[in-house]
């Protein structure tokens, strides 16, 4: 039996990617699936997939930079699986180490990391070109080692394919359809006129934009639950009608159901511009779980989302 195994000191280890969709459809279709994390957690295995702690949490960024690379090294030199897959960028330097000891890595390019480095506040502006620069070089030299590629958009697995990277992917990301979401027509018509928004509020989320269209709209409530990233909070603080948004924060997964029946349209806009990725992503799993969920999703007017609605409007 084929032994892969997932190494992330960024995710958790029920992350919706690898361990709901890649792991389980593993597990599913035969393979032995191990998940490795650095969290203080027991080692447990659910649904056939079995979960490993490093027993190490990082307290920050710079920790989780400094020192999951050696934790995770050790748990995969010892568990020695035949495959390994990494999604950390900072850890794409471990997927090297481990080719060079015999073993298949892949990578999973979430997101083209160059794209997004403009929009990090925890970056001093002046730096932010140089560092998008140079990881566009790592990324290109160190992904030319690695045995496969996957990414989520067209874009990506374009540029891919000019940096000469052999094996590379588009795998969209859909969700698993469920039966989570009842939505009767009389039950939505009895709803309050709510835009709602789920996931990281950040800075191509495109919320600035939103909170301006909705100082015309005194009758729409915004509806947003998820987690703010790092110096954003302090720009939408600005807007006069920040304030009257419900902000839920954080939620876990099993409440998605409860935080879909609060609104009436969905809102997943993207400034794809700003990503690397201008004509959109499969990787925005929210525009599919909201069509799940029975609403209308606000989409950005981007090639891949006209074409889903052209094709099925």
């Amino acid at each position: 039996m084929m032994h892969i195994c997932y190494l992330t000191g960024l995710y958790s280890r029920k992350d919706p990617l690898i361990f709901d969709r890649q792991g389980k459809a593993l597990a599913m279709a035969g393979y032995k699936v191990t998940i490795v994390v650095c969290d203080l957690e027991p080692n447990e295995t659910i649904d056939g997939i079995e979960f490993i702690s490093c027993n190490y949490k990082p307290c920050s960024r710079i920790e989780r930079m400094l020192n999951t690379k050696k934790f995770l090294y050790r748990k995969a030199l010892m568990i020695n699986a035949d495959v390994y897959q990494i999604s950390d960028p900072e850890l794409l330097s471990l997927g090297v180490k481990l080719k060079h000891k015999g073993y298949k890595v892949v990578f999973n390019l979430r997101e083209f990391y160059p794209g997004i480095i403009h929009d990090k506040a925890y970056l001093p502006k002046m730096a932010r070109n140089v560092i998008a620069v140079l990881m566009e070089k790592y990324l290109k030299s160190s992904l030319k080692k690695y045995n496969a590629v996957f990414t989520v958009t067209d874009d990506t697995d374009n540029r891919l394919e000019k940096w000469g990277i052999k094996n590379h992917y588009v795998i969209k990301n859909f969700p698993v359809v469920s039966s989570r979401f009842t939505l009767s027509k009389e039950e939505y018509l009895s709803r309050k006129n709510v835009l709602g928004y789920i996931g990281t509020v950040y800075w191509i989320s495109c919320q600035k934009e939103v909170l301006k269209a909705l100082a015309e709209l005194p009758d729409i409530k915004y509806y947003v639950a998820g987690v703010i990233e790092e110096g954003y909070v302090d720009v939408l603080e600005t807007f006069p009608n920040w304030k009257n948004v419900d902000f839920a924060g954080p939620f876990k997964k099993e409440e998605i159901s409860t935080v879909f029946s609060k609104m009436t349209i969905s809102n997943t806009l993207r400034d794809f511009s700003r990503t690397g990725s201008p004509n959109g992503s499969f990787g925005v799993l929210k525009i599919f779980e909201s069509m799940e969920a029975g609403l209308p999703v606000l989409l950005s007017d981007v090639k891949c989302y006209r074409e889903i609605v052209e094709k099925y409007n």
